[in-house]
C-alpha cells in the first residue's frame, strides 16, 4: 500500500465537518392526570382557567376561591416564565382517599459565562458551595445530569399564609451541541409522601428524549 499523500488529502487542508445541530425540541412523558400549561402569556390565562375549573369541579369551591386559585397559578406562571420557564405541569388528584398535589416547571437556562458547553460541574460546585447536601450526578437516557433534592419550609410570617414544607427535586441537563441547559423543577407539598413522589419525579426525568 502506498504511503504517499496527495495535496488534496493533506490533513492540513481537510475541511472540518460541521458540528451536529442542537435538538429542536424535547419530549417528556408525564403521568395521566398531569395538566400541561404552555408558559406563553398570550395563552396561559384561558388554559389556567380550564385547569382550575376541572380540578375543582367535584368540590364546593366558590367562584371567589376558583378565582383566587387561578390568580395564584398565573403568578406562578409569570415567575416561571421570567426565569426561562417554557412549560408548567400541575397535578391535583385524589389517590385512594388522599389528595395529592405536585408540580413541574421545565426551564431553558444559559450557563454561567466561561462555562464549557455540556459541562454541568459549575452547577454542582455552586450548589455545594451553598451547603446543599443532597446533590448528586446522575446518568439519564438523555445524558449526564445534576440532581438536587431539597426541602423548603415557609417563613412563620409567609405573606400567603403557607404552612406546608415543600419538597423539591431539580434535575439539570445539558442540551446537546449547545451552551444551554434544561432544568426540570419538580415540587410537592406532600411531605409524608415525599419519598414516593420523588421516585415518581425521577421516573419522569428518565423519560426525557431530545428531538432532532
Amino acid at each position: 500500500m502506498s504511503e504517499n499523500t496527495t495535496a488534496a488529502e493533506s490533513p492540513e487542508e481537510r475541511i472540518p465537518a460541521d458540528p451536529p445541530p442542537p435538538p429542536s425540541d424535547y419530549r417528556l412523558a408525564v403521568p395521566e392526570g398531569w395538566e400541561r400549561i404552555v408558559l406563553d402569556p398570550d395563552r396561559w390565562t384561558h388554559r389556567i382557567d380550564k385547569v382550575v375549573n376541572r380540578g375543582l369541579r367535584r368540590t364546593k369551591a366558590t367562584p371567589q376561591l376558583k378565582a383566587a386559585v387561578a390568580e395564584r397559578m398565573r403568578e406562578q406562571a409569570e415567575a416561571a416564565h421570567a426565569n426561562g420557564g417554557v412549560e408548567l405541569y400541575v397535578m391535583n388528584q385524589v389517590l385512594g382517599q388522599v389528595p395529592v398535589s405536585a408540580g413541574l416547571v421545565v426551564s431553558v437556562l444559559r450557563p454561567s459565562p466561561g462555562t464549557k458547553p455540556g459541562d454541568l460541574s459549575d452547577i454542582a460546585l455552586s450548589l455545594g458551595m451553598k451547603g446543599e447536601e443532597d446533590v448528586t450526578l446522575a446518568d439519564l437516557p438523555a445524558g449526564p445530569a445534576v440532581r438536587h433534592r431539597y426541602l423548603r419550609r415557609p417563613a412563620p410570617d409567609d405573606p400567603d399564609g403557607n404552612k406546608l414544607a415543600v419538597t423539591h427535586l431539580d434535575v439539570y441537563l445539558a442540551v446537546p451541541h449547545s451552551d444551554l441547559r434544561l432544568l426540570l423543577s419538580f415540587s410537592t407539598p406532600m411531605e409524608p409522601l415525599a419519598d414516593a413522589l420523588v421516585t415518581l419525579f425521577d421516573s419522569v426525568a428518565r423519560t426525557l428524549q431530545w428531538m432532532a
